[in-house]
């Protein structure tokens, strides 16, 4: 003889943990939006602020004295590149201070894309999370384009998978 309300115990679990598993799956596929082809959308990140600020960035990588790897876009003829960054084996502060107002005027000279990640597959969960810093260097205008193509870039991502 069945216990009936063991039984519907577990129907409940068993309803419970199919709900779970989707909603882990749902997670999983918002959160993997974050991460992109590092090379793909560098590039197309420089392409757009050009288009938008006229203004000409490189990629470059550098190591801070805490052994923190940053991938940065340098505006071409920036002076904290040339005073701080160039030439140098590795970065004598820590790299985030670049972006700190409190440390540099950084007038976006020097724009933190990634930090610590993988070599090949961005985490734009940092670029979008150091936008929301306090003392964030960066002007109104790269700070609204940033967040125009983070916004662009995620929103796509999501839609596709």
């Amino acid at each position: 003889m069945k216990v009936q309300s063991y039984q519907k115990i577990l129907e409940m679990e068993s309803v419970a943990s199919l709900k779970l598993e989707q909603d882990r799956k749902a997670l999983e596929k918002a959160k993997n939006a974050l991460y992109q082809e590092k090379k793909f959308i560098t590039d197309k990140l420089i392409i757009y602020l050009k288009s938008e600020t006229n203004n000409d960035y490189f990629s470059y990588k550098i190591v801070d004295v805490d052994g923190n790897v940053a991938d940065i876009l340098v505006k071409k003829d920036s002076q904290i590149f040339k005073n701080y960054i160039e030439e140098k084996d590795f970065l004598s502060r820590n790299v985030e201070e670049l972006i700190d107002s409190r440390m540099f005027n950084n007038a976006d000279e020097i724009i933190i894309v990634d930090l610590n990640f993988d070599e090949k597959i961005i985490n734009l969960s940092y670029l979008c999370d150091s936008l929301s810093y306090q003392y964030l260097s960066y002007s109104e205008t790269i700070q609204e384009k940033l967040s125009a193509f983070l916004n662009y870039v995620i929103e796509k991502n999501i839609s596709k998978r």
